[in-house]
């Protein structure tokens, strides 16, 4: 038996209000945009810590991507966009106003990740 933190209840509601979020046009656009935003700071998240790292002005700051870093070498690219594929299906499948709202605060951390990066590395 899998344990669950939601009753039946919840589940049931949380499925009601993703399918209601997926029903609107408004929502599903918002979330294809902040998705697509998503994955281009992503891939630019990855560029500029390669560049920031091979500067050798700067590290990985974040200690499970460092650990994925040194054991995984060069996969840790193909890793961290798997992760950010699961995040962004994720998203459109439940493109709720909160879920979306949470989405855009979190990449707007990252934007600041990667505009950190190129500091770090002398690009700005």
């Amino acid at each position: 038996m899998v344990w669950s933190l939601a009753s039946a209840k919840r589940r049931r509601k949380l499925s009601e209000d993703a399918e209601e979020a997926r029903a609107s046009a408004f929502y599903r656009r918002a979330a294809l945009i902040a998705v697509i935003i998503y994955n281009l700071v992503g891939v630019t998240d990855i560029a500029s810590t390669i560049i920031a790292i091979s500067s050798g002005a700067g590290v990985e700051g974040n200690p499970f991507l460092r650990a994925l870093m040194d054991h995984a070498g060069e996969g840790w690219v193909i890793a961290k966009l798997a992760l950010q594929g699961v995040i962004s299906f994720m998203v459109l499948w439940f493109p709720h106003r909160i879920v979306l709202g949470f989405f855009t605060i979190a990449t707007l951390g990252n934007i600041w990740i990667v505009y950190n990066n190129f500091l770090i590395s002398g690009v700005f």
